[in-house]
């Protein structure tokens, strides 16, 4: 039986590092902090490790640092696509509008609750809580009053292979495509070339 929950009761979630000015994100002589952004993500909402900026942080980075199994959750933009944390690096550190989820193990599997936040009823859902005129924002405690369904954990894994494969599919179908577009690019440039 699937039982309905706050997003708060299933994991520690907390929001990212809000800086007062740029300066605060200038790298120092001892920047170590890898720093995490909106503008982190790839096309395919992955976060791109290796083009992070490196930050000098005052104060005490560990309610910002993300872990294996994180899920982050934008609070600002018209897209609002959680993104599962894989493998960071130790110093990977959360600035800016976030929401930072780390599930409680045992009653959450991460990769379930995000494709259950990025299923577009529950897009719509986030996208009702928005507010504002220009860019849109969700608070945090409307984020975390939000309800979540949360079966029985091997019913999360099984709908979360079903995500990963979808995503798979399309990933798989986008390099067919592209293969197809050089193939036929190829050869009606080779014909071009030949009459």
């Amino acid at each position: 039986m699937t039982a309905r929950q706050a997003l708060k009761t299933i994991g520690d979630l907390r929001s990212g590092y809000h800086y007062r000015s740029a300066k605060d994100l200038q790298p120092g002589d001892d920047a170590k902090y890898r720093a995490v952004q909106l503008g982190s993500l790839t096309e395919d909402n992955q976060i791109d490790w290796g083009n992070l900026d490196l930050i000098d942080f005052k104060g005490d980075p560990e309610r910002y640092l993300l872990h294996d199994g994180d899920v982050l959750v934008p609070l600002r933009g018209m897209r609002m696509l959680a993104t599962l944390v894989k493998q960071p690096p130790d110093n990977a550190l959360v600035i800016g509008q976030w929401a930072i989820l780390s599930p409680h193990p045992g009653l959450i599997d991460s990769r379930y609750l995000t494709g259950y936040l990025n299923h577009p009823l529950m897009q719509h859902r986030l996208a009702s809580l928005s507010r504002g005129s220009g860019i849109s924002f969700i608070s945090m405690k409307d984020l975390s009053d939000m309800k979540v369904h949360v079966p029985s954990l091997g019913r999360q894994q099984q709908i979360a292979r079903v995500v990963e494969l979808r995503q798979k599919e399309r990933t798989l179908i986008g390099q067919l495509e592209q293969l197809k577009d050089k193939l036929v690019n190829a050869a009606t440039m080779q014909a071009a070339i030949e009459d």
